[in-house]
């Protein structure tokens, strides 16, 4: 299970108009994740935005699954991404993600 948001890309904006920077070999390790395990996006963007940068960067599908805002629950000024809604069993779960809090339940 993988971040989106500083994990895969950096968002930023210039001149008012948003655009991203993908991390150096963000391809490559998808494509070889992908060999190995079902690759799973859980981000606490919001659809649109993610839909817009994932299907930049995954144009051949190596991302199985799309979990959003939507699938977080909020918790004070973080949404917490729920991963008993992720349907798989934990312990053969791996997560990728800059902030720990992001997974405290």
């Amino acid at each position: 299970m993988l971040d989106l948001d500083e994990t895969l890309v950096h968002y930023y904006e210039n001149a008012g108009e948003g655009a991203f920077r993908i991390r150096p070999g963000c391809e490559k390790f998808l494509k070889e994740m992908s060999e190995i395990y079902e690759v799973v996006i859980f981000t606490a963007a919001m659809q649109d935005y993610a839909d817009w940068v994932l299907d930049s960067i995954d144009k051949p599908k190596y991302i199985s699954h799309r979990l959003y805002r939507q699938h977080a629950s909020p918790t004070g000024m973080v949404f917490v991404k729920d991963l008993s809604k992720i349907g798989r069993p934990l312990h053969k779960t791996i997560i990728v993600d800059n902030v720990a809090e992001n997974f405290s339940l």
